[in-house]
């Protein structure tokens, strides 16, 4: 089990024996406005950290990330034609 921590938050590739989960976490970076190719999984942290922050807890649990296209008819619209995502549970770790 792959652990991190970005900004106070514990970002964990699988789910720790103790943990209370909040709920569901997920954001994607990338559109109209903003270039997903001058983005990285720093930027997805970030953001996730926000808001575990918001709902109380301190860790997202069952972290999965990446970048995934937008589809072709999109891509033709939008700035990049990839976007970052992650996503996972919001959890309290002792």
């Amino acid at each position: 089990m792959y652990e991190s921590t970005y900004d106070g938050i514990r970002f964990i590739e699988g789910k720790p024996n103790v943990s209370r989960v909040i709920g569901p976490v997920r954001v994607e970076l990338g559109g109209l406005v903003s270039s997903s190719q001058l983005m990285n999984l720093d930027d997805v942290k970030r953001t996730m950290a926000v808001r575990v922050k918001d709902r109380g807890g301190n860790a997202v649990i069952n972290f999965t990330y990446g970048q995934k296209s937008v589809g072709f008819l999109k891509s033709l619209f939008l700035r990049d034609d990839v976007n970052w995502f992650g996503e996972g549970q919001i959890a309290l770790i002792p």
